[in-house]
C-alpha cells in the first residue's frame, strides 16, 4: 500500500521526516511521498511555528538524505496552494528536482483571492516542468466537470476518500462514476491520505482496494 500525500514540519504537518518514515515502515507501506504546502515561488505555507519558512533546497536535501536510510521508497513533491492570482507562473529551478507537484483544488486560506482555477495553474505548470502535475484530492464532481481538460493535458488526479466521497451513502455510486471515467481514458492517478498528523499516515485503504480491484495499479504516477 502507498501514500503519496503526507505533510511534514516544513509546512503544517506535526511530524518530522524521520517520524513519517518510521510510521510508514511500521504500517508496512511500500512507498510514500512528502508533499508539503508551498506557494508557486516554492515558499512553504501554513507553518505551525513562528520561524520563517525553511528554504526549498533544505527540504529537498533533507528528504533525499532520509530516503537513503530506508528500503521504503520515498518520493518528493509539493502541494502548491497559492498562486497569488497570477496569470503567469515563474517557477523556481528546484521544482525540476521534485518527483511530482500537486495543485490544491480547494480554495486557498487567504481572504484576498477572488478567483482560483486549479486546472489553469496545473496546465501552466505542466508546460514548464518535466515532472508529473496533478490535482490534490479533487471531489468526484470536480473530476467529472474537468475531465476533458485533465485528459487532454495529461494531468493526474489524486484519489483521497475523504474528499472524493462527500457522503458515506454515496460511496459506491462515487466509485462507479470514477471507474467509468478511468475505464474510458488513460488518465493517471495517485493515492494520498493528506496526512498532517501521525495517525492518518497510510489512511488510504478504501482507495487502494478500489485500485487493486479494478486493475488500475498501472495508472499510478510513480511505482510503489
Amino acid at each position: 500500500m502507498i501514500d503519496y500525500h503526507i505533510h511534514s514540519y516544513f509546512s503544517d504537518g506535526d511530524q518530522t521526516i524521520e517520524e513519517i518514515i518510521s510510521t510508514a515502515e511500521r504500517r508496512k507501506l511500500t512507498a510514500i511521498a512528502i508533499t508539503d504546502h508551498s506557494d508557486a515561488d516554492g515558499k512553504f505555507m501554513y507553518i505551525r511555528d513562528t520561524n520563517p519558512p525553511r528554504p526549498l533546497k533544505e527540504y529537498i536535501s533533507e528528504v533525499r538524505s532520509a530516503s537513503k536510510t530506508t528500503s521504503l521508497k520515498i518520493y518528493l513533491g509539493l502541494e502548491i496552494t497559492s498562486f497569488e492570482n497570477n496569470d503567469e507562473i515563474f517557477i523556481p529551478i528546484e521544482f525540476n528536482s521534485l518527483d511530482f507537484i500537486l495543485v490544491e483544488t480547494f480554495f486557498p486560506q487567504k481572504s484576498y483571492f477572488t478567483e482560483f482555477d486549479p486546472i489553469k495553474y496545473a496546465i501552466q505548470l505542466k508546460n514548464k516542468v518535466k515532472i508529473p502535475i496533478g490535482l490534490a484530492h479533487p471531489t468526484i464532481t470536480h473530476i467529472e466537470n474537468n475531465f476533458d481538460m485533465i485528459e487532454k493535458h495529461d494531468i493526474f488526479i489524486e484519489l483521497n476518500s475523504d474528499k472524493l466521497i462527500s457522503k458515506p451513502n454515496e460511496k459506491q455510486n462515487t466509485f462507479n462514476r470514477l471507474k467509468d471515467l478511468l475505464d474510458s481514458s488513460n488518465v493517471r492517478i495517485s493515492i494520498g491520505s493528506d496526512a498532517h498528523i501521525i495517525f492518518l499516515i497510510g489512511g488510504v485503504r478504501e482507495i487502494w482496494d478500489f485500485i487493486i480491484t479494478n486493475n488500475f495499479k498501472n495508472r499510478l504516477i510513480l511505482p510503489p
